[in-house]
């Protein structure tokens, strides 16, 4: 067996009571950082203990220091413990969590992992590993959120390495305890099903065959440097409360990185508010290598080429590196290719590993906004001139509705990358990953108070 790097624990989770509320699949939520207001307003009227009013609760215009959106979430979850709608399992399990969905072009998909805790780790340690930057304003809002609550309500997705698929064999065999939740999604029919994992046995067998290995961050950076945070905070103010206080962990989404359903997708970028991309643009880039090809259409034959430019986009070599452009005005959709050879060339000059140069993200940044189109750092502002979305058909309509300027399609970043870019020590580009689909919060929940009073 090889060395103990990480410490996974069962715990002892809250959860909504299935005697008190008749549907659970209706409190439950997307994460917190990818829900839209309209969402927000949907979730509300959805169910009145809907976890969104804990993880995003409303504004208010006459909020204070005292009655705020982090305040409000601390009285309802209160409240609701009371009323037992929320209720604590006093035996420390390990939750198993299976995801059946469906990608656009693929079979469907089926994914299962396990939510526990999982020892805090100082990134320097290399034993738990990001790949992005963090934003400063969503990282406030989760500390403050945190400390007013003193709960932990979503779990972090995070990967690791089983080639040989250890974990996931003791999972598909274990006994399990009754289903928590069976619930699927009305808009995307994706299925999420939730079991308990009591046995003692078992729950070690998982703890053991996972602490050996790596983790790696595949969503939830800002939660995790949330719980440093919390956790260096606590240190101060209970400095004898010893290594297995409740601050020192934190809530997990564990996912085995060999498992054949785990899906990264592209994350899009929409361009407003800069000089314009025009069709002399696409023959700048020509001139600079790239092979591009044209998918021009009519009023009666825009699907067509859509499907068209969209197979070939993502049929593509892994020495090879296409963008998608479409342009507003425009009735062709253009796909740029550039070899590895070339683009290796050119960016010759620029930081980083020549993993992390040749991401296409990374390639977008410094090939196409730098070179191409000739933006500053100062003009590329997220979500003021560049927006994103993992949805292609929701890129390509705010282009031809004129919302947007432009709209550059990306093939998504393998795992492989991912990995390697995080055991370099580097970080990736905002947005360069997105982990599908998004593991539902309200699942299971850690009240560090409940377990600090044991």
């Amino acid at each position: 067996m090889s060395e103990a790097i990480n410490e996974v624990r069962p715990f002892r989770a809250e959860h909504y009571n299935p005697e008190k509320v008749e549907n659970i699949g209706l409190c439950l939520s997307r994460p917190y950082d990818v829900i839209s207001p309209s969402e927000q307003n949907e979730y509300y009227q959805q169910h009145p203990q809907n976890v969104v009013r804990l993880i995003l609760n409303k504004i208010e215009a006459s909020d204070t220091d005292s009655n705020n959106r982090y305040t409000r979430s601390r009285d309802l979850l209160e409240a609701w413990r009371r009323e037992q709608t929320i209720v604590s399992y006093r035996r420390p399990s390990f939750w198993v969590y299976e995801q059946d969905f469906q990608v656009e072009g693929l079979p469907p998909r089926h994914v299962t992992g396990f939510i526990g805790l999982v020892r805090l780790q100082d990134y320097e340690n290399g034993r738990i590993l990001p790949h992005e930057n963090i934003i400063r304003e969503p990282l406030e809002d989760r500390i403050r959120l945190t400390r007013t609550t003193h709960t932990q309500f979503e779990y972090i997705w995070s990967i690791y390495p089983d080639p040989h698929c250890t974990v996931d064999g003791i999972l598909a065999t274990c006994d399990h305890d009754i289903q928590v939740i069976d619930h699927t999604e009305k808009t995307t029919q994706f299925r999420h099903r939730l079991w308990r994992l009591v046995n003692p046995e078992q729950c070690e067998a998982v703890s053991r065959a996972v602490s050996s290995r790596r983790i790696y961050i595949a969503d939830g950076h800002h939660r995790y440097q949330t719980m440093l945070t919390i956790r260096d905070e606590m240190r101060q103010l209970h400095p004898g409360a010893g290594p297995n206080a409740p601050w020192e962990f934190i809530m997990m989404y564990l996912v085995s990185a060999n498992q054949d359903g785990l899906t990264t997708i592209g994350t899009h970028r929409l361009l407003t508010g800069l000089p314009p991309v025009s069709e002399q643009t696409i023959r700048d880039a020509v001139q600079m290598g790239f092979l591009v090809r044209a998918y021009s259409f009519g009023e009666d034959d825009e699907l067509e080429a859509r499907e068209m430019w969209l197979r070939e986009l993502r049929n593509a070599d892994p020495r090879d590196h296409k963008f998608g452009v479409a342009i507003t005005g425009v009735n062709t959709y253009y796909l740029m290719e550039i070899d590895e050879k070339r683009a290796t060339r050119l960016v010759e000059g620029e930081s980083g590993s020549l993993t992390l140069r040749l991401l296409d993200v990374s390639l977008l940044k410094s090939i196409i906004y730098k070179m191409l189109l000739g933006l500053t750092e100062e003009q590329v502002k997220p979500q003021v001139t560049v927006h994103y979305t993992p949805k292609v058909q929701l890129a390509i309509e705010k282009v031809r509705s004129g919302e947007m300027q432009s709209a550059w399609i990306l093939n998504h970043t393998g795992l492989d990358e991912i990995m390697t870019v995080a055991d370099n020590r580097e970080k990736m580009p905002q947005k360069s990953t997105h982990f599908y689909p998004k593991p539902l919060s309200g699942l299971v929940f850690f009240n560090m108070n409940n377990e600090a009073k044991g």
